[in-house]
């Protein structure tokens, strides 16, 4: 189970697209508090954009998601923002930083590595 969070409804159709053509279940959230919600839904993955324009950005949007479930849930931070300082601030924090536009595979590869088999 993926969370995805993203104000932009356009990215979260094409990530439910996306996502479900690889057996994906998707879980969408356009708002931090709606993320917060669904943590109930006990997501695997967290695929969070950086810049929401909401109370938080997406860095510590994947934070307080993180406490929420109390683990060490992973996750990754979208952007079309490449600088160093922001990959070293993801990183620092455990989060994987993907530059948009994000090439399939690599988000492929990426949720690969957390895969858990369900029954």
């Amino acid at each position: 189970r993926v969370l995805c969070v993203d104000n932009d409804e356009e990215i979260l159709d094409g990530m439910r697209a996306l996502l479900g053509r690889w057996q994906v279940q998707v879980i969408t959230a356009s708002t931090v508090d709606q993320a917060l919600e669904k943590m109930a839904e006990h997501p695997d993955v967290m695929l969070v954009d950086y810049h929401l324009h909401d109370r938080l950005d997406g860095l510590d949007t994947l934070v307080a998601l993180r406490e929420a479930a109390g683990s060490d849930l992973p996750g990754a931070l979208l952007t079309a923002d490449g600088r160093d300082e922001l990959k070293r601030m993801a990183r620092d924090r455990g989060y994987r930083l993907l530059t948009k536009p994000i090439k399939p595979a690599s988000l492929r590869a990426f949720l690969a590595a957390y895969a858990t088999p369900r029954d």
